[in-house]
């Protein structure tokens, strides 16, 4: 968690367009489902907030683990497949323990954007519950 603060005070503005950017995200899942499937009622609202938070939740979640490198073995085996079909330079790495040390020291350097999904999705949650509590004491 200090490895985050330290980061967005680093780089506040970077931190605020991934947030504006999922906010968009979020809000695009929204329309869609309130707009499009819900017609303008409140249980669309909820479906649209729901599936929204759920979206940028699993995004972030995907990403988080991508990021610890759960995939490093299948986007090796990729990429030596198409660099021994396609390439016409010689491969970057000779093993896997070669492009999982480059790859983490890549990571060390990166950024967590990641964390502005989770922010956002969760807000959505809030707002999934508090439209919840409110269709319960209307109907």
């Amino acid at each position: 968690m200090n490895k985050l603060i330290l980061d967005i005070k680093k780089h506040p503005i970077s931190y605020v367009v991934a947030t504006l950017v999922a906010f968009l995200v979020g809000f695009t899942f929204f329309a869609l489902f309130y707009f499009w499937f819900g017609k303008f009622s409140i249980v669309g609202a909820i479906n649209g907030t729901g599936v929204a938070g759920a979206v940028l939740v699993a995004s972030f979640g995907l990403t988080w683990v991508s990021k610890e490198g759960a995939f490093d073995i299948v986007t090796y085996g990729f990429r030596q497949m198409f660099t021994s079909m396609f390439g016409h330079k010689a491969n970057m790495y000779n093993d896997f323990v070669e492009y999982k040390e480059q790859k983490n020291i890549k990571r060390e350097q990166a950024g967590l954007y990641y964390f502005s999904l989770l922010f956002v999705g969760l807000l959505h949650f809030i707002a999934f519950g508090v439209l919840e509590i409110v269709f319960h004491v209307l109907y």
